[in-house]
């Protein structure tokens, strides 16, 4: 592959109606086998994953009553079997009812190729990107009008000693996933198996491929940046005796004009097995912009016995936020809390679980408008799972408790392998949430199905679910969670590679 074809793949392109859209999204699998025979020369291997979504969603209409048909006082009141909020000295209250079910059908193209033997020792090219478009309601789906992405896209030098990369590329360490457009080089000292990196470049948003100045994020307004932060930070890991780990990492993020810091952060990760049968892991990272300390854990695993594991943890979280944001202003409340694990194999293929977690919330200092009951949260859940010859079964029960909400959760799975190739699945699950994002006083079941098919051109798979709502009386009246979900996919796997059975 030569200069030329890659700047082609990288040329922005105008986005194209949706029926063409779709069009392209479907072909990709086609194309590549179509410039297959030009990589010939090189080592290559592509992927492409493509996906059909189906979901339905029940929006909420604001709508208004004369406050002369309301019954009651005060600021809530009854219209009907509906509360309404009916401010003081207006003459109509206000209250949301349900519009019509609304539908969309996301599509998704996922493209990677890895393409090597280029004629230098270890040199790689390698591409990851997305395509995405919607059938009805394009506005119901996030970003179904940002129709690509490259995720990621670089060259790599990769030697024995070193490694460097020019392009896309991103971190993931214990302060998240960062992504930039540069560049980024690592040393490896081989007696301590350790490794120190340098990268930076023009940043991109946390968790996507768009800058700060994207369109993407133009609902910022006036809190949007006007041009892109620059990134950089130096990571260093090392495995100095067997069964260790460390890593640190210091990284930050400036404006390009050096007008103002957006966030500078460390981290320190570390894992240790002082004795066989015990495992040490810990992690912390400090904000150096605000002072503060965000999260921080530290775990100890221990098998008493060939089939018995047995884990406890302490944590703390603190929310961290760029300073670009209006959220930096808010002095996010931490959280402090303790939680241990049970695991028991008491037979071959037969393993239970036990989870439970207290956190213990720190004062906000806001005012409210009701009393909590609690600043605490206890968390608590149960598993189970069964692996049979041609067969898995999976269950477990979730239940959750905090201030102001309520949640209580089961699930169970069923597998059945008719062949090696071959996974036919059904499943089944209820909830129920009270107060915040609730569904009430009812609840919500489902039950849906998946298969999945295995073949010598790639993996095919399919899934429906069908969720409805048992309401239960709640004063709101005619609002129902009733849904369809469904997702079709394929991924075709192409390229040639040693040792690759094709």
């Amino acid at each position: 592959m030569n200069a030329a074809a890659i700047s082609l793949l990288l040329r922005p392109t105008a986005r194209p109606p949706a029926a063409r859209r779709s069009r392209v999204c479907l072909a990709v699998p086609v194309l590549l086998a179509v410039v297959a025979p030009a990589l010939a020369a090189q080592q290559w291997r592509g992927r492409a994953s493509t996906r059909l979504q189906y979901l339905e969603a029940r929006p909420l209409t604001l709508d208004s009553a004369p406050v002369g048909l309301t019954t009651g006082q005060g600021q809530l009141r009854a219209y009907g079997d509906t509360l309404v909020t009916c401010a003081p000295g207006q003459s109509h209250c206000f209250f949301y009812r349900p519009a019509p079910v609304v539908s969309t059908s996301p599509v998704t193209q996922d493209l990677e190729l890895s393409a090597w033997g280029l004629g230098i020792e270890g040199l790689r090219i390698y591409l990851n990107s997305r395509l995405r478009t919607a059938f009805g309601d394009e506005t119901f789906w996030p970003r179904s009008d940002d129709h690509f992405d490259l995720i990621t896209g670089y060259v790599e030098l990769n030697r024995s000693a070193y490694r460097i990369r020019l392009g896309r590329d991103h971190q993931l360490t214990g302060l998240g996933y960062y992504g930039y457009d540069g560049g980024s080089i690592a040393l490896r000292w081989r007696p301590v198996r350790a490794e120190l990196e340098a990268y930076g470049g023009w940043g991109l948003e946390r968790g996507i491929s768009d800058a700060a100045t994207s369109d993407v994020l133009r609902s910022l307004e006036e809190f949007q940046p006007r041009k892109r932060n620059y990134l950089f930070g130096f990571r260093a890991s090392a495995r100095p005796v067997a069964g260790s780990a460390f890593a640190a990492v210091y990284q930050r993020e400036i404006q390009s004009d050096r007008s103002g810091i957006a966030s500078e952060r460390v981290g320190l990760d570390a894992t240790y097995a002082p004795v066989p049968g015990v495992s040490l892991r810990g992690h912390a990272d400090y904000d150096l912009a605000t002072g503060w300390w965000g999260k921080a854990s530290a775990t100890v695993g221990w098998y008493p016995v060939t089939r018995v594991y047995l884990e406890g943890r302490v944590l703390r979280y603190r929310p961290v936020f760029s300073l670009q944001t209006i959220w930096a202003a808010f002095a996010p409340t931490p959280y402090t809390g303790w939680g241990g694990t049970i695991g028991v194999q008491p037979t071959d293929g037969v393993s239970l679980r036990l989870d439970g977690e207290r956190r213990q919330y720190e004062e906000t200092g806001a005012e409210v408008p009701f009393q909590l009951t609690t600043d605490r949260t206890w968390q608590a859940g149960a598993s189970a799972s069964w692996q049979g010859s041609r067969f898995n079964v999976q269950g477990g029960y979730w239940l959750n408790f905090t201030f102001g909400s309520a949640l209580s959760a089961g699930e169970t799975r069923i597998s059945v392998y008719p062949s090696a190739r071959l996974r036919v699945g059904a499943r089944f699950s209820a909830f129920q949430q009270l107060e915040e994002f609730r569904v009430t006083q009812g609840r919500v079941w489902s039950v849906g199905g998946d298969v999945q098919w295995e073949t010598s051109l790639g993996t095919f798979w399919g899934s429906v679910d069908r969720y409805k709502h048992d309401r239960r009386g709640d004063g709101i009246a005619d609002i129902d969670w009733n849904q369809t979900r469904a997702s079709f996919g394929m991924a075709v796997y192409l390229g040639s590679e040693p040792g690759r059975a094709r």
